[in-house]
């Protein structure tokens, strides 16, 4: 197996491609989207869902089987058929062309993997095995899933908003990294997970005075 360089793409606006109709493809279709992708799918069907975003215009849907011209301006591909052979042939093709292309649970036909994800709003926790072993990336995942709550977005969003204010209220460098580790580093957190909505933002507002 290759060792594969970890990365997040931005692929707003970047032209995607799914071949596949069925549950697997929606769900990536969906991943796509919620990344600003502008996403086509290739498929004698859909799902009723794919068939509702296509309803709505927020895919195009390319109807019968994959044909090789249909990775024109393409950035990535993803094979998400049950058919070996097309799913080769989209492989094939798009590895050619130099673009990127994953085809679902079969790591030896991609040239980028996607890893399990644990997402909290703005926080993006991904772990992967290097295909060796999708099991336990999710069990993994679903231990970090338990570790790191929706207490760690709202924190974010609040750090999101004070990085703003205290770059605008402190000039220093030095201070300001000094603020956010103890932000960071504070039981803000757990007043969040606890429902002490209060007690976390006059925690805030003490670490920033003691501060400035």
């Amino acid at each position: 197996m290759p060792r594969y360089y970890p990365a997040f793409l931005d692929i707003k606006g970047k032209k995607c491609l799914v071949v596949g109709g069925g549950v697997v493809a929606e769900r990536k279709v969906n991943s796509l989207l919620k990344c600003g992708a502008e996403v086509s799918i290739v498929s004698p069907d859909l799902t009723r869902r794919l068939k509702e975003l296509y309803s709505k215009g927020e895919i195009k849907f390319l109807k019968g089987e994959f044909k090789e011209k249909y990775l024109k301006d393409i950035f990535l591909v993803i094979g998400a058929t049950d058919n070996s052979n097309v799913n080769f042939m989209v492989y094939e093709s798009a590895n050619k062309k130099n673009i990127l292309v994953n085809i679902v649970d079969s790591p030896e036909l991609c040239n980028f993997i996607v890893p399990s994800v644990v997402e909290r709003d703005a926080l993006t926790i991904a772990v992967s095995t290097g295909g060796k072993s999708p099991a336990l990336a999710k069990k993994l995942r679903k231990e970090l899933e338990d570790r790191y709550g929706f207490e760690y977005a709202k924190f974010l969003n609040l750090m999101g908003n004070l990085r703003r204010r205290i770059s605008a209220k402190i000039r220093d460098k030095r201070k300001r990294e000094e603020i956010y580790k103890k932000l960071v580093d504070s039981d803000i957190i757990k007043l969040i997970r606890d429902g002490n909505d209060k007690s976390a933002k006059n925690r805030i507002d003490e670490i920033i005075k003691q501060r400035t």
